[in-house]
């Protein structure tokens, strides 16, 4: 069973691989503790897993960060269940060449 970390929760559902990255972004001027859980379809669950964010801070991540490699899958796919105490944004990188990367423009 999960102890939930805080009420702010939103889903990753566009899938992120193993070798994608996660950044996670507290916008807030506390300390974010995050947790995350990784759902893949017909699997068991991975986490979740629990790490802090320092307040106005990014922390980069990959699956990989969190769990042996040699236990994941090279081609499952896997939503992820971002839950926080804090406001924050994440931000999918995929690793894949066939998913485009989103365009960052200049402030």
């Amino acid at each position: 069973m999960s102890t939930v970390v805080g009420n702010w929760k939103m889903a990753i559902t566009d899938g992120c691989m193993p070798g994608d990255q996660l950044y996670l972004f507290n916008i807030s001027p506390g300390n974010a503790h995050i947790e995350l859980t990784f759902c893949a379809e017909g699997g068991q669950p991975l986490g979740p897993f629990r790490l802090p964010v320092p307040a106005h801070r990014t922390q980069a991540l990959a699956l990989e960060d969190l769990v042996d490699p040699d236990a994941l899958p090279p081609s499952q796919v896997y939503s992820v269940v971002v839950v926080s105490d804090m406001p924050v944004l994440v931000q999918p990188d995929p690793a894949r060449p066939d998913v485009p990367k989103p365009r960052r423009t200049a402030a």
